[in-house]
């Protein structure tokens, strides 16, 4: 058993079972080992109980919802390992299974407050708003300076060309880059950036051959995470209102083409360990692991499983575990870059299966896994990373999406 006053509440002795905070897990990657990072991230208010239940009542409704038994089957795995989760995180952590947090409950000028929702808080933020990625995207020349504060307090501004922009701080420094009067973006020491749309792969290609020309270093990456906008029902629900940059796919066919078009194949390194989170729909499972899938089209073979239980801050699960309409938990699916992949569904007897327990926070915010994936790495001080339809930055990491920095905007941090 082991604890800790950080972002890693607890863990069981061989890490298959780890409690952690989510918005301090984000605090965590804004800082190194060496110069931690002490800011709080704003954050929704933590759930006190579940969700009111809204699972199909009828035997019509049920079988309208009706799981193939193959996602049964995967779905009563998940159950029993969950459950089981559960009972040794009860036994051992007698208090709240969050860290304290800062946060805001006032509705957005000229709204009246929602009550909570199933989409695990909505952004309450009221403060002043940061700017639209498109603002920062497409700000004129010389309305977007950045600087850059170094370890020995000596300061560096410059300009920001116009445009999509690609940026990569110093090793031992922090950035801000700033518009207008309003707050600016805080980037953390070793990041790349490449704020831009993920169907712009050109873009991102260059850039990631340009620093690694200058660097003297390989392209490939030891590591990608992905959190692709799968179709949802919640978010077109939820996120109609004008101005929302919370973009999903219309169909899984097109986000698969959308990201075979990424070719992040091409700068996977040898052994590349590779996360994709999944929603719990059985079509998205199967167009990344079936046979003619994503983890398959990039020579990929699932290794491991990490399921993402949310839970209240007392640990209940925020639903039911074994609901039709929705389940309290996200899947992020881990492959390795093999030579010869095998195709699997995940119910395979050497899939290593761990679980991640989280009370959520704002939603589209997931935990940052920097912490547990560095045990992954062959050498946790020396490896190259990636995030694809990033929402924040990660020290040392690679940043690549739309809304990279999104949740990098200083109003959403206190001190």
């Amino acid at each position: 058993m082991m604890r800790s006053q950080s972002h890693i509440l607890w863990r069981n002795d061989d890490k298959s079972i780890t409690l952690l905070d989510v918005p301090g897990s984000i605090a965590a990657a804004q800082g190194t080992e060496e110069h931690p990072y002490l800011g709080h991230l704003v954050s929704s208010v933590p759930l006190q109980s579940p969700f009111a239940s809204n699972e199909p009542r009828t035997p019509a409704a049920r079988a309208k919802l009706a799981l193939s038994p193959a996602a049964q089957l995967i779905g009563e795995e998940y159950c029993r390992l969950l459950d089981d989760a559960l009972k040794q995180v009860r036994g051992q952590c007698l208090g709240p299974w969050c860290l304290p947090r800062p946060y805001t409950t006032a509705a957005p000028p000229g709204k009246k407050r929602k009550s909570e929702s199933l989409d695990d808080g909505m952004d309450l933020l009221s403060a002043t708003n940061p700017p639209s990625m498109s603002e920062v995207v497409d700000a004129p020349p010389g309305s977007i300076r950045v600087r850059v504060e170094s370890l020995d307090d000596s300061v560096i501004e410059g300009e920001m060309c116009n445009g999509r922009f690609h940026f990569v701080t110093d090793d031992d420094a922090a950035s801000q880059v700033t518009t207008d009067e309003r707050p600016g973006y805080r980037m953390p020491a070793r990041s790349c950036v490449v704020l831009d749309d993920c169907a712009n792969a050109d873009i991102f290609h260059r850039a990631v051959t340009t620093q690694a020309e200058r660097d003297g270093s390989g392209p490939e990456f030891d590591f990608c995470v992905i959190d692709p906008p799968w179709p949802s029902r919640s978010v077109k629900r939820t996120h109609r209102t004008a101005g929302s940059t919370y973009a999903t796919s219309a169909t899984v066919e097109e986000l698969k083409a959308l990201l075979l078009g990424t070719r992040l194949d091409t700068l996977m390194a040898d052994g590349c360990l590779v996360g994709m989170w999944i929603t719990n729909k059985p079509a998205v499972r199967d167009v990344v692991l079936g046979s003619s899938g994503i983890f398959s089209q990039w020579g990929l073979s699932l290794t491991e499983e990490w399921i993402w239980l949310k839970t209240t801050m007392h640990g209940e699960p925020v639903t039911q575990l074994d609901g039709l309409w929705r389940r309290p938990y996200e899947v992020l699916l881990l492959g390795r870059k093999q030579s010869e992949p095998s195709a699997s569904t995940g119910d395979s007897s050497d899939v290593v299966r761990r679980v991640i327990l989280a009370v959520p926070d704002l939603h589209s915010r997931k935990p940052c896994l920097k912490s547990l994936i560095e045990e992954k790495m062959a050498d946790a001080s020396s490896y190259k990373a990636l995030e694809v339809f990033a929402r924040h930055l990660v020290a040392g990491w690679w940043s690549w999406g739309n809304e990279c920095i999104k949740f990098n905007w200083e109003g959403y941090w206190r001190a």
